[in-house]
């Protein structure tokens, strides 16, 4: 009997469920669905009493996700990506694409030359088609283990379980300063001379995947300041423009994008790269995925020195 009812849970149900659990807040999580309070509590009241458990802890401060519905977020987010990732499918079948790729990205690699190899693939393999997926990189990896992605890039080529890692590309650690700052009208900042001013580097909570290279190189600087440490890229120039103190990337990461307020300068006297992966399961790479990394390799073997704005 339990069976059956819980076949009813609708993917409506999941999509509410998983807002809430993002939000604990019955208000913010109805604006984000752009529906009424009334119809998310009683989606949320039918859930709890289809599986027989509580999903939440509410009252009228505040809304609590319980261990129950900690169990069941993952596999919600996994449902749904799946049900993504079929309908894509299904898509790429209906437009005569014999293959589908499935990539993960994450904000840092979203930048990384994922344009151009993404159109000179379209170009030399028409009958393949490509999705994208924007996640942290600790999604990326269970997505690939899961089965929902075929792969993703990353900055992290750490030894992971199930996972194999790719190198396609290196690029320079560069340093994003405000335009107003003394060392923007120097063509190349010196890495003695960050030493003397606030650094931002990306948080470890961000799960971008582009640490330990970064953090390896600054701690070579002695004992530097780190002024704050930023969950997104965005966030890491919005602080920089504001003076905040000297961001840290790699030069591909900044590839195309153009910002009046900072300039990007290469960093005289280190050697330390990025280097970008594509990582995938280890269980063996189909023949698509295997023309796609050759072609990342190809297109972005050493990235362009930087260049904007002087």
């Amino acid at each position: 009997m339990k069976n059956k009812r819980r076949q009813l849970i609708e993917l409506r149900h999941l999509r509410y469920f998983i807002t809430l659990a993002e939000e604990l807040h019955f208000a913010r999580a109805a604006e984000r669905l752009q529906i009424e309070q009334s119809p998310l509590s009683r989606a949320i009241r039918e859930m709890e009493r289809l599986l027989g458990v509580r999903l939440f802890e509410r009252n009228t401060r505040s809304t609590r996700i319980t261990r129950a519905g900690n169990v069941l977020v993952d596999y919600a987010r996994r449902v749904l990506a799946l049900m993504e990732q079929a309908g894509a499918s299904a898509r790429s079948a209906a437009l005569g694409h014999s293959n589908h790729l499935r990539i993960g990205v994450s904000d840092c690699t979203a930048y990384f030359g994922v344009t151009e190899i993404l159109t000179r693939h379209r170009t030399l393999h028409p009958d393949v088609s490509i999705s994208l997926h924007e996640m942290p990189l600790h999604r990326q990896v269970s997505g690939i283990r899961d089965d929902l992605l075929d792969a993703s890039f990353s900055l992290d080529g750490s030894h992971r379980n199930g996972i194999q890692a790719q190198a396609v590309a290196c690029d320079a650690i560069c340093a994003i300063i405000p335009i107003a700052h003394p060392l923007a009208r120097v063509d190349v900042a010196l890495a003695a001379d960050l030493v003397y001013h606030p650094l931002i580097l990306f948080s470890a909570e961000s799960d971008l995947g582009a640490g330990s290279e970064i953090e390896n190189f600054a701690e070579t600087l002695g004992r530097p300041y780190i002024a704050f440490r930023a969950n997104s890229l965005g966030t890491m120039l919005t602080l920089v423009a504001l003076g905040h103190g000297i961001g840290l990337v790699g030069s591909a990461q900044m590839a195309g994008l153009r910002r009046s307020d900072v300039v990007l300068r290469p960093i005289g006297g280190i050697t330390q790269q990025l280097t970008t992966y594509v990582l995938h399961s280890n269980c063996g790479v189909s023949e698509p995925l295997e023309t796609f990394i050759e072609l990342a390799r190809e297109l972005c073997p050493i990235a362009a020195s930087p260049g904007w704005p002087s």
